[in-house]
């Protein structure tokens, strides 16, 4: 059974988050690990998810290229030395779900994209760890301290895509006509099913052996408890809507739960995937650091990179800012 919580209890880390397909930020990122790394400054690069997805034209969005390189990095050093978590942005493409966000549908792109990297790459996502617990008492996630998530913390640390994804194929297969599940699909959303897996998934046609995993996602999404409680961790809002109290003292209670055999009691969580509205970080409390290193950052040229120290103790939040580095720099 696969362990999605990843300890590390030595070496120095370079953290950085959300590049969305930012070539430019990416390869900034990537420099300052290799100067820090040749000069013995650090040992190790963290990505906190959300490496794919470009906010602009497909011009500007080299997601892909971006996933191969960070694939090709982690032979090249060792996958204790590159680390990638899932964010809120990759998980979508392990089950073929649509994400949304307003007008701007960011899986298809991707999809389209995948061409014959498309089983290399799914495969990365499906392996990823979502939790890095520290011996420094850091918890380094994508989207930070979800209090839903709290009372669900076993079902995160030992979620199994495959498990999930095999039994909904079972299911299927073992139907004996799926035509009138493919036209409930048209009705539910006023597109012939083909249409929308080739728009969605790149599906070519009934012969694709893809050819239902779109309705698979629909199934999975709609009867599998499980994806939803990984749906609401990464993508949970944190403090928005609550109380800087009641945030404070969930934030206190998610890492309480999340410590379990950990190396060391955790103390703070970094994360990303929300904006920081002025600048490349906003610390939003003594628990939680949120770190923008590019398409998240106010201004883009603010963004931020985390050099975590994974052996030195640190007592909250506060302590990592001194350890901020611009990526733009």
């Amino acid at each position: 059974m696969p362990d999605r919580f990843l300890d590390l209890t030595d070496g120095v880390a370079v953290v950085v988050t959300d590049l969305h397909g930012d070539r430019d930020a990416f390869d900034r990122c990537l420099a300052h690990f290799g100067s820090l790394k040749w000069r013995g400054k650090a040992d190790r690069l963290i990505v906190l998810g959300d490496l794919i997805h470009g906010y602009g034209s497909a011009r500007q969005d080299d997601s892909l290229g971006m996933v191969l390189d960070l694939i090709k990095l982690r032979k090249e050093y060792g996958p204790d030395s590159v680390i990638m978590l899932l964010g809120n942005h990759e998980m979508p493409h392990i089950y073929g779900m649509l994400l949304a966000k307003g007008d701007i549908e960011f899986t298809p792109r991707f999809e389209h994209a995948l061409g014959e990297f498309r089983h290399q790459v799914i495969a990365f996502f499906e392996e990823l760890p979502f939790y890095i617990r520290t011996a420094a008492g850091v918890l380094l996630c994508h989207a930070g301290p979800s209090l839903d998530s709290i009372k669900h913390a076993d079902v995160l640390r030992n979620f199994d895509h495959r498990t999930l994804l095999d039994t909904a194929d079972l299911t299927l297969s073992q139907t004996d006509d799926l035509t009138p599940l493919y036209a409930h699909y048209r009705e539910l959303y006023g597109v012939p099913y083909d249409e929308m897996a080739f728009r969605y998934l790149a599906i070519q046609g009934p012969h694709d052996p893809r050819y239902h995993h779109l309705l698979r996602a629909f199934m999975v999404g709609q009867q599998t408890p499980e994806v939803q409680i990984l749906w609401d961790a990464l993508f949970t809002q944190n403090e928005i809507g609550l109380t800087n109290d009641t945030y404070k003292t969930g934030c206190q209670a998610f890492l309480a739960a999340f410590a379990a055999e950990a190396p060391a009691n955790q103390h703070a969580v970094v994360s990303g995937h929300i904006i920081t509205p002025s600048g490349g970080h906003q610390l939003v409390n003594n628990y939680h650091l949120r770190v923008s290193s590019a398409a998240h950052a106010r201004p883009r040229k603010a963004g931020c990179y985390l050099l975590l120290d994974c052996a030195q103790p640190v007592q909250d939040a506060r302590d990592l800012v001194q350890h901020l580095r611009n990526v733009f720099d």
